[in-house]
């Protein structure tokens, strides 16, 4: 009898499933999946809903989705942009702003009226939850991020973004960060929060469109730990926050002018070895104003801004400067005796000491101390790398 009975459910199924597949090239595909949700409950209740990964899937914009159930996005306030997982799923692109709270991959903060301008007011709040209790790091690229500048002491006072409730010390960032990328602990099941602060009273042009990627505790992509920047492939350029080629025009107490270099900054840089490598060389970046990082630019000599005779070392380094582990001088193969490096120029190194890390330190201010003059009009670093086969 048991037997019977089953024979019947398959055949009604068989049936049912026929005939949805007749339909099915007669409608839409937001009414098929309507449909199969209503044929299923009153067709064939004992079977299944089929389900499929919620991978990464592209939208047709720049923003990316996550693939989903047009129901499950609907819910999130999603905007359902194509179909995914063979056309079972839609491409979510899940978009937040000020006041918000999320818990899913794939998130993307925008500044308010995205991609226009905005023009400050109260600060801007994101809080990021874990997925589920396997996630246990957050990437967060600045895929757009404008905000005014830091003062010419290289302190935020205008504009901020913050990041708090994580395991990883965030700096206080401001300038202009688009394309650079950070990765944050999270702390068990304590939220991330993400704060961007732009003061109405200053009139600037404003933007940031921030997307959060929850990353696996056994993710191949996750950041060591210690490194607030995590970067892979052969080669490859890496840029302190804010870098940039031009000056910057805002006034500090101290009347100190140009500077971008962001301070009050202890972070590390770690670049991953890939297989077969075993030493990675630096290197300055062809622009002029690349390795600023302590002097007076506007002072220094052309002849000494941008090359290797503006490299500052060792113990003279005592304010602002880079930390390059156990550094051979690629140009003559002897070992450099120390690991910082400061000035308004480098000297391309190679180490073969390893994890492969690089830090930043600033400190508070541009300013003039009892050790040291002035620095004026710093930019920070952009440094080429490259890895060496072993």
């Amino acid at each position: 009898m048991d037997r019977k009975i089953i024979l019947v459910a398959l055949a009604i199924y068989l049936v049912a499933c026929a005939a949805l597949s007749v339909h099915h090239e007669d409608l839409a595909d937001d009414e098929f999946e309507t449909h199969m949700e209503r044929e299923g409950k009153i067709l064939f209740p004992f079977v299944s809903i089929v389900r499929f990964a919620n991978t990464e899937c592209s939208s047709g914009s720049a923003m990316s989705g996550t693939c989903l159930a047009r129901r499950e996005c609907n819910n999130l306030n999603g905007t359902p942009t194509g179909t995914c997982a063979s056309r079972r799923g839609r491409c979510c692109v899940v978009q937040r702003s000020c006041g918000s709270t999320t818990n899913v991959n794939n998130t993307y903060f925008t500044s308010p009226g995205y991609p226009g301008a905005y023009s400050g007011g109260q600060a801007c709040s994101i809080i990021v939850n874990r997925c589920n209790n396997q996630i246990c790091q957050l990437r967060i690229d600045f895929l757009d991020l404008v905000l005014a500048q830091p003062d010419g002491d290289g302190v935020c006072t205008t504009d901020s973004v913050t990041v708090t409730g994580g395991n990883t010390v965030v700096p206080i960032l401001c300038g202009d960060n688009t394309g650079q990328t950070i990765f944050v602990d999270f702390n068990g099941n304590t939220a991330i929060t993400i704060t961007v602060s732009a003061t109405l009273a200053a009139t600037f042009s404003r933007r940031w469109n921030i997307k959060f990627t929850q990353l696996g505790c056994d993710c191949p992509g996750i950041a060591p730990n210690g490194c607030l920047q995590y970067y892979t492939g052969v080669s490859g350029t890496i840029s302190s926050f804010n870098y940039g080629t031009g000056a910057n025009t805002a006034l500090s107490a101290s009347l100190v002018t140009g500077t971008r270099q962001i301070a009050n900054l202890n972070y590390g840089i770690c670049i991953r070895m890939e297989a077969g490598y075993c030493a990675i060389q630096y290197s300055q970046t062809s622009n002029m104003y690349s390795f600023t990082v302590t002097g007076d630019v506007e002072g220094a000599d052309n002849t000494v801004l941008g090359t290797p005779a503006g490299a500052v070392t060792g113990t003279a380094c005592t304010t602002d400067f880079v930390i390059i582990p156990d550094p051979v001088d690629t140009t003559t193969g002897l070992s450099v005796g120390n690991d910082r490096f400061c000035g308004l120029g480098f000297m391309p190194v190679q180490t073969g000491a390893k994890p492969f890390v690089l830090y930043v330190v600033t400190d508070g201010g541009e300013g003039a101390t009892a050790a040291s003059p002035p620095d004026i009009a710093n930019r920070g670093f952009s440094l080429a790398y490259t890895q060496t086969a072993c």
